[in-house]
């Protein structure tokens, strides 16, 4: 059986997003979603609470150091949901790689149930029309993309 990675909290660079080892900048994800049969993951980042707000991110939701080892200050967790990191092939177009655990490094840190239910909630947009298109989007990535 796969190990679940579902709320797990991850560390990274910024630079793994767009496939440029040249970025080191350090970069905490939260894994909200899990494909069954390869292990995927679905993202999202976690950033910096210091003087940030507004839209992009999930609201009423403040992940502190005291309830998180693996956080060094209060954390805002982003709406926008990493399904694949951006790559280029040998003919220089774009394609999709899948987030896997063994790319990340594990922290050993765990979203709380009320704080992973936040954020899927959070993350699925405001009006319905973009409450919709994250169902289908999650939907096609849980089918990896194909027409069936």
């Amino acid at each position: 059986m796969r190990k679940k990675d579902k709320r797990k909290i991850f560390k990274t660079t910024d630079g793994y997003f767009t496939d440029r080892a040249d970025i080191k900048k350090p970069r905490r994800v939260a894994a909200i979603d899990q494909r069954r049969d390869d292990g995927a993951l679905a993202v999202v980042k976690i950033y910096s609470a210091k003087g940030k707000g507004g839209r992009r991110f999930v609201e009423k939701l403040i992940l502190t150091p005291e309830k998180h080892s693996s956080l060094k200050e209060d954390s805002l967790v982003g709406n926008r949901v990493y399904l694949g990191i951006k790559t280029k092939d040998e003919k220089g177009q774009d394609t999709y790689k899948p987030i896997f655990r063994s790319d990340l490094e594990s922290t050993d840190d765990k979203l709380k149930q009320s704080e992973y239910q936040k954020i899927k909630k959070g993350t699925q947009g405001i009006t319905k029309q973009q409450q919709k298109n994250h169902r289908d989007r999650m939907r096609k990535w849980h089918k990896h993309f194909k027409d069936k």
